[in-house]
């Protein structure tokens, strides 16, 4: 899994979701101390990167562990089930 990923590699596997709203969701998450951001003042125009955080990668963890468990006892999806989280494009 790669450590940093640019706003356009994450909005290319986001494909339902607007720029703004990525946008909007990414500054919370900053806020929130789930993600953390990286500016490159050396290209023009500049470039952004975001990385999970320690804290992001546990909740990540958990919701991981709570998709595993709705697909052993309540849910039926087989695209799902047939990711693996941590490959997941998303």
């Amino acid at each position: 899994m790669k450590k940093w990923k640019r706003f356009n590699e994450l909005k290319k596997n986001l494909s339902d979701i607007t720029p703004k709203v990525l946008s909007q969701r990414l500054k919370e998450m900053c806020s929130n101390g789930l993600v953390k951001k990286k500016v490159n003042t050396s290209v023009v125009p500049h470039s952004s990167s975001y990385s999970l955080t320690p804290c992001g990668k546990d909740l990540f963890r958990i919701t991981k562990q709570c998709k595993e468990w709705v697909l052993k006892w309540k849910a039926e999806n087989e695209l799902c089930s047939e990711t693996d989280c941590i490959n997941c494009q998303f």
